[in-house]
Parts: C-alpha cells; structure tokens; sequence
C-alpha cells in the first residue's frame, strides 16, 4: 500500500477529524455500481479486501481509507460511429441532414443503448488524514485526483475546507538554488533527476533523469536563467522522492532502511502487513513533512 504520488490539501488550524466520525460518514457514503445509464459513480471502499472490514484504519493520528470509482468504458470512437450511423440513415430517408437538435438526440439514443453494455472498470485512490501536520495527503500527482479526494470528503462530511497546499517560499527559486550552490537544508541531498523550463519560453524544457546532479552541464542551465521545476531529493537516506513548483511528492521511494524494518512481517496475514506499511510510512512522511515546512513554510 506505499503511497507513489504525493498531492497535499492543508486544513485550517481549527479543524480536527475524529476517527468515529470519519467512518460513520465513509460507511454512509460506500462505492455503488452505475445504473444502466450513468457513465460513472465514486464512493469509499475499505482499505482492506475483506468485505466486512471497516472503511478506515489508524495508526496513531493518521486515519487511512480509500476512494473508489466505477466507470464505463465507451470509447468514444464507438459512440461517434454509433451517431454517424443515425446520421447517415436519417439523410438516406429525408435527403437532408440533421441540425444541432436532432444531433443531439441522435447521441442520446446512441448513449441510452450503448451505456448499458459497456464494461465497468473499477478504479482506488488511497488518502489519509495526518492530524499532526493537518495535511490530507491523496496518493494521485493529478489536481484533479486530489480535488475529487476532498470533494468526495466534503460531500461525506458536511464541510471539509480543504485547500491545495501553498507554501511562503517560492519553491523553483529554492529549488534552483539548492542546484546550483550544492548547499541544501539539513537532512537534504540531491537524488538523479531534475527538470528546468526558461521562465520566458516554457517550450525550453530541460529533463535529467538517472544523471549526477552536481556535474556542471547540469548546473549550468540554472545558471544561465532556466529555472528548476522538478528536483529529485532523498530525505536523511530514507525517502526518495521529486518534489515539484507545486508541493507535490512524485516518485516516492521508501528506501532500503525502510524496508529493512518491515522483513518480519513476511508471511503475515493482509490486515497485520496493511498496519505495519501504514504505520510506518505515516511516521516517515510526517518527519518529512515537518521538515519541509520548516524549509517551505506552509501557509494556512
């Protein structure tokens, strides 16, 4: 269950989430299939497989569930021959094409009998609640991903006034910085990629991926104006991750001393593994996430 992406939404400081409130509201908002004619449904899923388990699981102050979707799959290429073939028989019978209005029903006639007999694919997002740092943390790089994350919290709970996190520092100024001069906060190193754009030009895109960072032919592009837009760093030799402009968390690895501490879990059952991954991976990234608010400084 160890996260990949990292998209962050900060909670005002009076905000709290109690953990029996969160799963009566989960459990009174669950994943339903479509209807014949609905291209798609979200709701929440447990964590776990079982089918009796609950909707959440804590390991200290962090609260871990699931978001679920269930779509439709109708290429759209199907539905636009579906409509043509509408078209083109109307035209053979009248001589004369169809406007904008009878278009329109010619898709929704398309759309009631092809819907129906789509398959359904069922797709997660995990989330968790992190008390301490006041974070809602969203496994997905999308803002999208993480906006439909809140929305459907916002819709379980009442109110959920959840923002994109945002943070005083200018991120690619610090990040640029950090490349150049080599000097990075404590606890920081440089990982093997990064990504620069002009300012001026974002067409001018520079990626380095698997490459020593502080070799010159990379630093000299942020020194000639482009400006770092993605960094790969490693915190205290124990997360891997790039952190981007936007204060997203891609590519995360939890590095081998990590791992390490999970090797006696082998061969434990699903439910004793899920608590043990959790909990330490929710440990680990409230360190880091302090740590970065001490650099970045969050903004409420």
């Amino acid at each position: 269950m160890w996260f990949k992406n990292l998209s962050l939404l900060r909670l005002p400081p009076d905000f709290a989430l109690d953990a029996t409130q969160l799963e009566e509201a989960l459990a009174a908002s669950p994943l339903r299939s479509p209807g014949p004619l609905e291209p798609e449904t979200r709701g929440f899923l447990s964590p776990f497989s079982r089918e009796d388990a609950g909707y959440t699981h804590g390991s200290g102050d962090a609260l871990l569930f699931c978001l679920g979707q269930e779509a439709r799959l109708l290429p759209s290429s199907v539905l636009r021959d579906a409509v043509s073939a509408r078209i083109a028989e109307h035209e053979a019978k009248t001589g004369r094409k169809p406007g904008k209005r009878l278009r329109n029903e010619f898709r929704e006639a398309a759309l009631g009998e092809l819907l129906p007999r789509a398959f359904i694919r069922r797709t997660r997002v995990g989330a968790y609640w992190d008390g301490p740092t006041r974070l809602l943390a969203v496994d997905s790089g999308s803002d999208r991903g993480a906006e439909a994350v809140a929305t459907a919290l916002r819709e379980a709970l009442g109110s959920f006034p959840a923002r994109p996190l945002a943070t005083e520092a200018s991120i690619a100024l610090l990040l640029s910085e950090w490349l150049v001069s080599g000097q990075l906060p404590a606890g920081f190193e440089l990982g093997d990629e990064c990504e620069l754009k002009d300012p001026s030009d974002q067409v001018s895109v520079v990626r380095c991926r698997h490459h020593d960072l502080s070799a010159d032919e990379v630093r000299e592009h942020a020194r000639c104006g482009k400006q770092v837009t993605q960094l790969g760093l490693v915190y205290e030799g124990r997360i891997g991750f790039v952190l981007d402009t936007k204060a997203k968390l891609r590519k995360l690895k939890f590095l081998d001393i990590i791992a390490d501490q999970l090797d006696r879990q082998d061969g434990a059952d699903e439910e004793t593994v899920l608590d043990a991954e959790f909990a330490l991976m929710s440990l680990e990234l409230r360190r880091l996430y302090t740590r970065l608010d001490d650099v970045l400084r969050f903004v409420d």
